[in-house]
């Protein structure tokens, strides 16, 4: 999926989701909006720093590292990449 195609809200949140099941290694239907990536699903820096350069090279959408500490849930990550997606349309 590249950044013209992940023009919508849903199409982000299906594509993050994607991203974010795949590297915790989690169940259908386990990810929740709410769900604390650390506390609820035992991840750790390095994963969220994968997930965050998946996002970055599928989607289109570069993410300040330091903004890592923010995006604790999936509801915040994909906040996150709606808003430097509208930041950066072009790059």
């Amino acid at each position: 999926m590249t950044q013209q195609t992940a023009a919508s809200v849903s199409d982000y949140y299906a594509a993050v989701g994607s991203i974010v099941n795949e590297e915790l290694e989690l169940e259908d239907g386990e990810l929740t909006d709410g769900g604390h990536f650390i506390d609820d699903y035992d991840s750790d820096s390095l994963s969220l720093i994968t997930v965050v350069a998946r996002i970055e090279k599928e989607l289109g959408v570069v993410m300040p590292k330091t903004d890592l500490t923010e995006l604790v849930n999936l509801r915040l990550l994909v906040d996150g990449v709606e808003r430097y997606a509208k930041e950066n349309p072009n790059d």
